[in-house]
């Protein structure tokens, strides 16, 4: 049978004794050393350009359209 307050007890005792050794080293805190360069990896925001035609495209070729909108039947599409 598994005792709980055994392993809780080792538990503590291990995380004080992992707490003791890391309180042991001497850390200064203003160095700071990355093993990467450090880098901006994100794309530069660009204005978007709306394609006109696409939507002229697509409501050509749609089976069934109304004001600008492709029409379809709701049973078709949900469950």
């Amino acid at each position: 049978m598994i005792d709980i307050e055994k392993i809780q007890k080792q538990a503590e005792e291990i995380v004080e004794q992992f707490s003791t050794v890391l309180e042991s080293f001497e850390i200064d805190s203003e160095e700071e050393y990355y093993i990467l360069d450090t880098k901006n990896v994100l794309r530069e925001d660009d204005i978007s350009k709306l394609d006109t035609s696409f939507k002229h495209d697509a409501l050509k070729i749609a089976p069934k359209t109304k004001d600008d909108y492709i029409v379809v039947e709701k049973s078709k599409w949900s469950n």
